[in-house]
């Protein structure tokens, strides 16, 4: 088992990206990311092998 992290990002259409570390999950293999597109905004669901990883990947959306 090992322990996964993901990261939530959301991208507004104005261009506004409110991104987070929102949670993490002990598996075998690692969750699938996906995205839901909505009306003004997409949500983005990525995982990661590490926190660390999963953090930079955050922080990185958020000052892009």
């Amino acid at each position: 088992m090992k322990t996964y992290w993901c990261v939530c990002s959301t991208v507004y259409n104005s261009g506004r990206v409110i991104a987070a570390v929102v949670d993490n999950k002990e598996s075998e293999l690692k969750p699938e990311s996906h995205c839901t597109e909505m009306h003004d905004r997409d949500i983005y669901q990525d995982w990661f092998d590490s926190y660390e990883e999963a953090e930079a990947f955050a922080k990185e959306a958020r000052e892009a």
